[in-house]
């Protein structure tokens, strides 16, 4: 069973989000006693999609932007809550932090080529939920295609981990300074088309590896 990355859809707030303390209709039984809890909240309503299995790397991005409550702020108003308006405690920063704690160490392990250790830990931040649907495309009127799709955004962030682990899967940080994204190297679908992407690419798109380029000759030129 493969997963259709087109057929995942989430939504970002377009006006940003912004951290609660403790708000009442949020409090539930379970928080009751525990103080000075934040929580992730959207400012506005208006709201865009995208489709975050696009980007292979995207829990790695997570993990290592997500150290801290900015680091998290940065996160979602790029990529929208880790779960739904109904999903309370993943609105919760410290468990926003402690999924992205475990999400780095499985990469760090995955990094060191210890994939049983990525393995133990995987199952501590708990399984991905996912629904199963079928689908059809007028490109292939003849076939009907059984696909797995996450509820959520958490979700889909332990399934790229998942199938980093059982796929052995290879991830590199692009060089350009300015850029956070992950990119998958080995073979793979791009634009619909069959490549590879060699141990030797140090860029996630020609546009980083400009722009890259662009900054170390200004570098250069100020220091000559």
């Amino acid at each position: 069973m493969t997963q259709d990355p087109f057929t995942f859809v989430w939504w970002v707030a377009q006006e940003g989000y912004e951290f609660i303390e403790n708000p009442v209709e949020l409090v539930s039984s379970e928080l009751l006693g525990k103080d000075n809890l934040k929580f992730v909240a959207p400012r506005g309503d208006a709201r865009r999609p995208y489709r975050p299995l696009d980007a292979d790397g995207l829990w790695l991005r997570f993990a290592e932007t997500c150290k801290d409550a900015e680091g998290v702020r940065a996160f979602v108003n790029e990529f929208g809550r880790l779960g739904s308006s109904e999903d309370i405690q993943e609105h919760r920063l410290d468990r926003i932090l402690e999924t992205a704690g475990i999400l780095r160490k499985i990469g760090e392990h995955l990094s060191g080529g210890d994939r049983r250790a990525a393995w133990r830990l995987f199952p501590t931040a708990g399984l991905p939920t996912v629904k199963e649907v079928v689908l059809w495309y007028a490109k292939e009127p003849e076939r009907f295609h059984y696909r797995l799709i996450p509820v959520t955004l958490r979700d889909a962030l332990l399934h790229q981990a998942a199938e980093a682990i059982t796929g052995n899967k290879r991830f590199r940080r692009c060089r350009n300074e300015k850029c956070a994204n992950w990119f998958r190297l080995g073979a793979q679908v791009e634009n619909g088309r069959p490549s590879t992407i060699t141990v030797r690419r140090e860029f996630c798109s020609d546009r980083c590896r400009v722009a890259s380029a662009r900054r170390q000759k200004r570098e250069v030129s100020q220091h000559a």
